[in-house]
């Protein structure tokens, strides 16, 4: 394995590892019944996409934009023009944001489980909608045919289960 394949893998890798985390992770949310998750692992899964997402930023600035963020900047802006003709300067905060916001809810939900669980509905739909977001844009949107389309398919069942899930009532 050559260096460049070594970084591709780093970057991509991680990037995919995060995402089917993130879909498990939601996945196992939605089984939420009561004030547990129906499945012990739920939290480790979530904590560990968040983690392959923060390996992930690590990855892509070391290998792909040399630790540059003004390079990260131009690499996001010029794959946002070139995919919707539409400059996106300020892009990468968004991603930043999503690192951030993915953080707080993995170490909210593993510090008190309760609480993340009992938590308003406005800040649960905020949050989980602004992480869904984005994982649509990295992993539909932006990605290549053979990451969008098994994406595409863990969303509907995704989307599947939120709308017959008890957990979609609770408060």
């Amino acid at each position: 394995m050559t260096s460049a394949d070594f970084a591709d893998l780093a970057v991509r890798g991680t990037a995919w590892l995060a995402m089917a985390c993130y879909f498990l992770g939601a996945f196992l949310l939605l089984q939420t019944h009561g004030a547990r998750p129906r499945f012990p692992a739920t939290r480790w899964v979530w904590a560990m996409g968040c983690d392959f997402y923060f390996w992930h930023v690590i990855a892509a600035f070391h290998f792909a934009h040399d630790w540059s963020h003004a390079a990260a900047v131009q690499s996001v802006n010029e794959r946002a023009l070139a995919f919707t003709g539409q400059s996106a300067p300020y892009g990468i905060w968004f991603n930043y944001a999503f690192l951030a916001a993915w953080i707080i809810d993995a170490a909210w939900l593993w510090s008190d489980e309760e609480s993340y669980l009992r938590r308003r509905r406005v800040l649960n739909w905020g949050l989980h909608g602004f992480l869904l977001f984005m994982v649509i844009n990295g992993a539909i949107v932006f990605a290549p045919d053979y990451v969008r389309w098994p994406s595409i398919v863990a969303l509907a069942v995704l989307a599947w289960v939120w709308f017959t899930s008890p957990a979609r009532g609770r408060t």
